[in-house]
């Protein structure tokens, strides 16, 4: 069935296409047209996948009649002229075995049943009521028969006869979901503290909308209504104070003037129901799996709000020479004053994550015997200054990132011998996790908030008080931002067509080397300092250059 069968969809439309491929022995009917493609009609992709299959076999028998026919019997401009001679119709979704039942009652009388048309479905589910032991008899050799018309609404009989292994409330069965995430993690891998919260608060969110309501009560037309109108749902509706009720119903009624989530965070709430349904039926809560017939959003194309790098003027305003470090916050202790000082220094010296630097351990800043070389080693082995497992976005994040000579002039290993002092802390810098497992939020903050808060205050971060925005807007109306994580981008976009001191040009790939891309899978950074290029490395950070930044002016004072 894989040969030759394909599902499509254009990106602008919803309605999936079948597609077969013509085989050869009879292409020469068909004029060299090497496939044939029908619409299916429909924009949900299990039924999709289903239609398609019995469009695939109908076009298999055709084929099969023509191979008997001589290549000058029978030709066939168009599909439907194929269609045609092979008993095949286009509207394959209404007239189809598969969607159709036809059968006698008890009473000898004949029922075509749709089902796919919901109003004949429930005219004819109660006559189905005081029939039900004729339903069973005529399709027991046929269980997804069965299975369709127990689900047909309002009748006792689909009470009687649909009842799931075990009953569960929506509430119930979401407290035992999470418990699965929090112990077992996803697919088999543990989650990140962050990712778990995440998970866990939009799984709240249907946990108040359903309620103690019974799972298995859960129908296709609510399910397909609900995705209808969570593209309404108000963003950060708990902010401006509405309950999940309140903003349902502001949804339903198509959100009103409030502003609406987007597509991503539209797909973080389906994604967490569509894990759901998925976990209720593999637990025996409801009999078919509706997982399947949620529909995530495509979020690839979505308007999102871009990360600008930093201009050389952002990086004057942000390291202005002797005087950095004096606007640094006031009431501030000697430990934050010192990761504050640090931190944007070392990002704008190697393009390291922020977390990445957080986790650092003492023990992380290396000094290689073989070359000399000063690094530090950005790990996912080990624990962090609070005992819990070091993390890394993807193998490629575990790397040696060799620091910079403008660091040492700096004074960066006097920073590291002043931090070995601290016998009860052996992190690099002196930090706490918040509630979401992060060690360096606050730094994000101070770094590049702005917020206004209920009694009007403004607050703003460094940057704002270095008078850089840190969000926008452009012409075309798309939003942008500038925050901590820019000086990643601003570390690729300053080493893009530099050279190295041998005069070859730093390829993309050393960037991804350096910075811990995952390109195209190439898990170069997961074999060990011996085999890491170490020396190459160091010689790709030595050309991160900022012109016209007075940074030779910039130390630090214990």
């Amino acid at each position: 069935m894989r040969s030759g069968h394909f599902l499509v969809r254009n990106r602008h439309q919803h309605t999936w296409h079948a597609r077969v491929i013509i085989p050869l022995s009879v292409r020469h009917h068909f004029d060299g047209k090497r496939e044939l493609r029908v619409s299916l009609k429909t924009p949900d992709k299990a039924r999709a996948k289903r239609l398609s299959r019995l469009f695939w076999v109908h076009c298999q028998t055709g084929f099969d009649r023509l191979k008997t026919r001589p290549v000058s019997e029978q030709s066939f401009e168009t599909t439907d002229t194929f269609l045609h001679w092979a008993g095949i119709t286009t509207e394959t979704n209404k007239n189809s075995a598969m969607y159709k039942v036809d059968m006698i009652d008890m009473l000898g009388r004949r029922h075509v049943i749709d089902l796919d048309d919901p109003e004949e479905e429930a005219k004819l589910a109660r006559e189905f009521q005081a029939n039900a032991i004729a339903v069973l008899n005529q399709f027991k050799d046929r269980p997804e028969m069965l299975d369709r018309l127990m689900k047909l609404g309002g009748t006792e009989f689909t009470k009687s006869e649909s009842q799931p292994e075990s009953t569960a409330t929506f509430h119930e069965a979401i407290d035992l979901y999470i418990e699965k995430l929090e112990t077992q993690g996803r697919k088999g891998r543990k989650l990140a503290p962050r990712t778990l919260l995440t998970y866990t608060d939009k799984l709240r969110f249907w946990q108040k909308h359903f309620g103690q309501r019974a799972v298995h009560t859960l129908t296709l037309k609510e399910l397909a209504a609900i995705q209808s109108w969570l593209v309404y749902l108000p963003a950060n509706f708990a902010k401006k104070a509405l309950s999940v009720d309140h903003a349902v119903k502001k949804a339903q009624h198509k959100g009103g003037l409030l502003p609406p989530i987007s597509d991503k965070t539209r797909e973080e709430y389906l994604g967490q129901l569509k894990g759901l349904l998925a976990y209720v039926h593999s637990n025996g809560f409801i009999n078919t799996n509706l997982a399947v017939h949620v529909e995530m959003p495509n979020t690839k194309l979505s308007p999102g709000i871009s990360r600008l790098p930093f201009t050389g003027e952002d990086m004057k305003s942000i390291f202005p020479g002797k005087d950095y470090g004096h606007d640094f916050g006031s009431r501030i202790s000697k430990d934050d004053y010192n990761n504050r000082f640090w931190f944007p220094l070392l990002a704008a010296f190697s393009g390291a994550r922020l977390e990445e630097l957080g986790q650092l351990q003492l023990e992380d800043i290396k000094t290689c015997p073989d070359t000399g070389i000063i690094y530090a080693m950005i790990d996912n082995q080990g624990a962090t200054a609070d005992g819990t497992k070091k993390r890394t976005k993807n193998l490629n994040s575990v790397r040696p990132i060799p620091i910079h000579s403008t660091l040492l002039h700096i004074g960066f290993m006097d920073y590291v011998t002043a931090r070995q002092k601290d016998k009860k802390d052996t992190g690099l810098f002196k930090l706490k996790r918040d509630k979401q497992g992060r060690f360096a939020k606050g730094i994000s903050n101070w770094f590049s908030r702005y917020e206004t808060r209920k009694n009007g205050q403004v607050v703003k971060g460094y940057i704002e008080r270095q008078d850089i925005n840190s969000k926008g807007t452009n012409g075309a109306g798309d939003k942008w931002s500038k925050s901590f994580h820019s000086f990643r981008h601003t570390v690729i976009d300053n080493l893009r067509g530099k050279q190295l001191q041998n005069g070859e040009f730093i390829r993309e790939l050393d960037i991804a080397l350096v910075v811990g891309h995952e390109r195209d899978k190439r898990e170069t950074a997961s074999y060990g300092i011996d085999r890491s290029q170490l020396s190459l490395r160091k010689a790709i950070i030595e050309a991160i250059h900022y012109e016209d930044v007075e940074f030779e002016e910039i130390r630090w004072k214990s």
